[in-house]
Formats: structure tokens, sequence, C-alpha cells
């Protein structure tokens, strides 16, 4: 296995900020070849993704049913989502691919 630079696990790190970041590090010529930070970047925006589709589901829930239970599933979803964030984060910053369940695989077969 070849060493990583610090600034290709900064930029995977980065990557786990928001899903527009790893969108931006999938169009730079920097770093659009490289496996380890392609990786992170699409396992951000797929879970970024699922997040926001979770979010909208449980607002709109939120209005037809139960409030109450929708508001502790918000919290406990972004707080989910807070852990995950300094994890995955982390575990790239370390230099590890870290994959989550089914995200990761996905992330992996994705050009």
């Amino acid at each position: 296995m070849t060493p990583l630079f610090p600034a290709e696990r900064g930029a995977a790190a980065v990557a786990y900020l928001t899903f527009v970041a790893g969108a931006v590090l999938l169009l730079l010529p920097a770093f659009r070849n490289n496996r380890f930070v392609r990786f992170h970047a699409w396992q951000s925006i797929l879970l970024w993704g699922v997040f926001f589709v979770l979010t909208i589901v449980a607002l709109f829930l939120s209005n037809v049913a139960a409030a109450g239970i929708f508001f502790l599933f918000g919290i406990l979803a972004s707080l989910a989502m807070l852990f995950l964030w300094i994890v995955l984060s982390l575990k790239a910053w370390q230099g590890e691919r870290f994959e989550l369940p089914l995200f990761g695989e996905f992330a992996a077969r994705l050009p």
C-alpha cells in the first residue's frame, strides 16, 4: 500500500463536511483520479443524500402525524449524523478507508 500524502488525507476528511464539499472534490482535477479521495467523496455524498431525504420525509410526516415522535426522531438522526461525521472525518484523516455497510460498497463501485 502506498503512503497517502497529507493533502489526500485532508481532502478525504473535508469531503464529509457537507454534500457540496464531496461533489466539489469529485470535480477537482487534482483529486478526480485519486481512488482514496473519490471513495470518501462518494460515500459522503450518499450519506448526506440519505440524511437529507430522511429529513424531508420526517418534516412532511411531522405535519401529518404526531409531531413529537418525529421531533425526537430528528434529534436522534442529527446526533447519529454528527457521530458519523466525526468518525468518518477522523478515519479519513488517518488514511483509513472506513466503509459504512451499504454506502461503502456502493461508493467503491462508483467511478
